[in-house]
């Protein structure tokens, strides 16, 4: 009897932490995040890196804007060994939420003369944006270089 009493007041308490526990019930599945990266870009003393995001000709943004943010990396040269040299980051920025509505655009860019790297985080939506990376010439505001900046998910697989 003894045992039955000690069974049963193990199943009512069983019972009881359970419907205590909480439990999401629907999936939450991870969002996918885009990336543009520039990559580390060496500078001369008279550059500086300059990122512009624009909406793509043509495209109309699906929800009427876009919102993202940008890390910027600064470089700061180590040694070298073989021709190989190590750089580490001497400065990190991150700005806030950048929202961008349609028929805006933005540019940022980096200090001159340094080894520098931007890294643009969008949203779960694929956002239809030019991304472009231009090394300018401080000195004559000339554009040195330019290239467009690939749009990937955050972990280099492709949808």
């Amino acid at each position: 009897m003894k045992r039955g009493i000690t069974l049963s007041i193990a199943l009512v308490l069983s019972i009881v932490l359970v419907s205590l526990m909480s439990s999401d019930s629907t999936a939450n599945a991870a969002r996918p995040q885009y990336v543009a990266d520039t990559g580390m870009i060496p500078l001369a003393a008279n550059q500086l890196l300059r990122i512009t995001v624009a909406p793509e000709a043509g495209l109309v943004v699906p929800t009427g804007s876009v919102v993202f943010t940008i890390d910027g990396n600064t470089y700061a040269p180590g040694t070298c060994n073989g021709g190989v040299c190590k750089h580490f980051i001497s400065s990190q920025t991150t700005s806030d939420p950048i929202t961008l509505a349609p028929g805006e655009a933005v540019s940022v860019d980096s200090a001159p003369g340094h080894t520098a790297q931007f890294r643009l985080r969008f949203g779960s939506e694929l956002p239809n944006v030019q991304v472009n990376a231009l090394i300018i010439d401080t000195t004559t505001g000339a554009v040195a270089g330019y290239t467009g900046v690939r749009i990937a998910l955050a972990d280099n697989s492709v949808r």
